[in-house]
């Protein structure tokens, strides 16, 4: 699964470290799912053996959406971020895929990783007995190479927000050329999909078997395909427009000892922006300040409120070129602070202001 900024799962991870450029997050509810799956590992094989188990699945996960970010990187895309949670990893890319193929080939390479795994796993387990084998390890292994076989699987069913639906809507773009019309297409596949998963969970249920997981697995499939379906619809409404339609050139700045009461008595520097840029000490921009959240301190508290401890630091805020498409910085936007900073050669040139961004997204529908 992958997924923009707005993501409701941001809150709430810890920061394990960076790999390639990366960072590798992990949300509080994969310890809830790491303890349910030791536990039944554990009554099977061991405490020390599920312990293991349970982290080779985690890696298993990642590797899967380390398939996905560094087939981005290929093809010119970024990843902000991986991050586990309790039904999966989330590869956070900076863009858009640039093209049909790309999609598909980014789509694609976080279950081929998967086979991969698979086959290694299964591979090492014949060698080392198989079925005869009575070491709990080796068996560990057969496990791993059907869990990650099932997670390739699961994954290509055709239907987004899987990554079967994003091949889906790869290939349909590359027939009819609109990309927002085969999202919406991949979209309401999915909604049909995660249903389908989720009914299948109830009959499990009534027969008295484990369904419980397909049921959540299938919700989340459904409730995510509508949220697409609805984003690919204004994305449709927004095709055409460029960031710079809407950018205000020239951002002003101010150094870190600048207060919230002063710089409003300048507050002429900001124009239409709103918003100032804060410097560091070596003068290059670390954030900005929007100009409502100054007007929001209380009177008396501005002369003691620098803009230092109110900036949004720049790598918080939606980032983008001039001639980038509005619509393909909507999985960025943050829309209770749609803050869009427009950037050229590394350099911050402009800025999208709020007010003129939420008045677009408002005649397009969101």
């Amino acid at each position: 699964v992958r997924a923009g900024k707005g993501d409701s799962m941001k809150s709430g991870s810890l920061l394990l470290g960076t790999v390639s450029g990366i960072s590798v997050k992990v949300h509080w509810s994969v310890a809830v799912i790491g303890m349910l799956l030791g536990a039944s590992l554990g009554q099977a094989i061991g405490w020390i053996p599920a312990a293991i188990g349970v982290i080779a699945f985690m890696v298993s996960i990642l590797a899967h959406e380390f398939g996905h970010a560094l087939t981005a990187r290929h093809f010119g895309v970024g990843t902000e971020s991986i991050q586990l949670w309790a039904l999966g990893g989330v590869a956070r890319l900076t863009k858009e895929s640039p093209s049909a193929k790309a999609e598909g080939w980014i789509a694609a390479a976080g279950p081929l990783a998967s086979v991969v795994l698979a086959v290694g796993s299964m591979g090492a387990w014949w060698l080392l007995g198989g079925v005869d084998a009575s070491n709990d390890y080796i068996g560990l292994l057969g496990w791993l190479g059907v869990i990650n076989a099932l997670l390739a699987v699961f994954n290509l069913l055709p239907g987004s927000p899987l990554d079967g639906g994003r091949i889906l809507k790869a290939v349909r773009w590359g027939m009819h050329g609109d990309r927002h019309r085969a999202a919406g297409e991949a979209a309401r596949a999915g909604v049909v999909l995660g249903w389908l998963v989720a009914g299948f969970g109830f009959f499990l249920i009534l027969r008295d078997q484990s369904g419980v997981w397909l049921v959540i697995t299938g919700a989340f499939i459904a409730v995510n395909a509508h949220v697409e379906i609805a984003a690919s619809t204004i994305a449709g409404r927004l095709a055409g427009s460029k960031v710079r339609d809407l950018t205000w050139f020239g951002v002003a700045e101010a150094g870190s000892d600048m207060d919230a009461d002063s710089m409003l008595w300048q507050r002429s520097r900001l124009g239409a922006a709103g918003a100032v840029a804060v410097t560091g000490d070596d003068g290059l921009p670390q954030g900005l300040v929007l100009e409502d959240d100054m007007w929001a301190v209380p009177a008396d508290e501005r002369p003691w409120m620098m803009l230092t401890s109110m900036m949004v630091p720049f790598e918080r805020t939606a980032r983008a070129d001039p001639d980038d498409d509005l619509a393909s910085l909507l999985p960025q936007i943050n829309p209770a602070r749609p803050i869009v900073t427009v950037w050229e050669d590394g350099r911050l040139v402009g800025l999208v202001p709020p007010r003129r961004l939420r008045e677009r997204l408002t005649e397009a529908g969101l």
